[in-house]
């Protein structure tokens, strides 16, 4: 590294590549002032050189082959190409050569961060990620701070701005997740293939990592509880606000005697919970520190700017201080859990037509069962359409079962989140 600059290559010069540029340059002073030295860009690696961007480049700095950014001089490389292969290829092959990487690759790091992480401390480099979990929420570095007196009993959030998005605006406007989902497209919260938001997996790989931060290991990902909210109805929707709740993509990692619980699925909150209170494209992150009690950080968790500015504080972050080993990543399988809704209060939505589905015998099956119902909403369309809401505990995966055969209903339960 010389004296008076810091030399930055870029993997990928998308949305966020360009909001790094632009950081860097409406900062460069400040940054200069602050760290002594200048950030200068020397490479980028893009698929198309010829390519119209947002930001200015000098096309004297972009290539399409990966081997001019290895063999340049650059000290430090930041990864915002996304994807796995061939990213950690180039990933591994910077490290290996001495590069400090930052990067904001979730999937990556999901995938094949103890990997990463085990090979960056062999060569003594950094390998920095804040802009990987929340955008611009800078909730990894509060972590490290908040670790040395606190132990976190539990972590959840909205991890995922375009599913908040989506499920605010089902709400409000009491429209179809599809028609929401084309909206959310058009403006650019959503991808063309959504899946990865929609399904859950973009905030299973943060939450792995925030698992891995807080209490040094986390689940294989095959080992999440991982639902999606492309089947929510507006019914769903409509029930859990009439029984006082709201529908929420949450994500929790908290720990019990059998080992690390993480989960990722629609959960009904009260209205009054902070979760609750989230709204449009926002994320936020819960934490419960068992001295400090429940902090929130609320901001937004993607898009162009919000990721760059947490992106470039990494940057500015390894560069003021000394290289100290990274907490290794561990994968650790959890015990056999009990079935998913036994021990849990939460609503269970039904669904259908059949005549044998009256309330009342409903009711009756469920207490004759051993499920304690402690609230009930029902709704009747014109079409004789039963539409039920009720709080229960001890609800098995047996019971739903008859419900689905005997009954004809459609049954649909999502934990609830009571405490705040």
């Amino acid at each position: 590294m010389s004296a008076g600059v810091v030399k930055v290559g870029l993997l990928g010069l998308g949305t966020v590549g360009g909001g790094v540029i632009k950081t860097i340059r409406s900062q460069q002073e400040k940054l200069a002032a602050r760290l002594g030295k200048r950030i200068e860009i020397v490479k980028a690696l893009v698929r198309d050189s010829e390519k119209e961007r947002a930001v200015q480049v000098d096309p004297a700095l972009l290539t399409t082959d990966f081997e001019d950014v290895l063999k340049s001089d650059v000290d430090i490389v930041v990864e915002v190409m996304g994807g796995v292969e061939p990213t950690y290829d180039y990933v591994r092959a910077l490290i290996e050569k001495g590069c400090h990487v930052v990067t904001a690759n979730k999937e990556l790091l999901a995938k094949r961060g103890t990997e990463l992480v085990d090979l960056a401390n062999r060569h003594q480099v950094h390998l920095a990620y804040e802009a990987s979990v929340a955008g611009g929420i800078p909730i990894l570095s509060v972590l490290r701070q908040f670790l040395r007196t606190n132990d976190i009993q539990g972590v959840r959030g909205i991890l995922n701005g375009t599913t908040n998005f989506i499920l605010t605006k089902m709400e409000a406007e009491q429209l179809p997740y599809q028609e929401v989902l084309k909206q959310a497209q058009e403006l650019g919260y959503a991808e063309a293939d959504p899946r990865s938001d929609v399904e859950g997996f973009d905030a299973m790989y943060k939450l792995y990592i925030l698992a891995q931060l807080v209490y040094g290991e986390s689940l294989p990902l095959a080992n999440v509880v991982r639902k999606g909210i492309a089947d929510l109805s507006p019914g769903h929707i409509r029930i859990a606000n009439e029984l006082g709740y709201r529908i929420k993509l949450i994500a929790q990692a908290h720990k019990t005697e059998q080992g690390i619980r993480l989960s990722v699925q629609p959960t009904m909150l009260p209205v009054a919970h902070p979760l609750a209170q989230i709204q449009d494209a926002f994320n936020a992150v819960q934490l419960s520190g068992n001295i400090v009690g429940d902090l929130l950080f609320t901001g937004r968790g993607a898009g162009e700017l919000p990721t760059a500015s947490a992106v470039v504080e990494d940057l500015a972050y390894l560069l003021t201080q000394p290289f100290t080993p990274h907490p290794a990543w561990k994968e650790k399988t959890a015990e056999a859990q009990p079935s998913q809704w036994q021990a849990e209060r939460v609503l269970c939505y039904l669904e259908g037509s059949c005549l044998a589905a009256t309330p009342d015998r409903v009711l009756h099956f469920l207490r004759e069962a051993g499920v304690t119902v402690t609230k009930l909403k029902v709704q009747f369309d014109l079409g004789g359409v039963l539409r039920a809401g009720l709080i229960v505990t001890g609800i098995r995966e047996e019971h739903e079962e008859v419900l689905k055969s005997d009954f004809g209903l459609s049954v649909r339960c999502f934990p609830l989140l009571e405490t705040a």
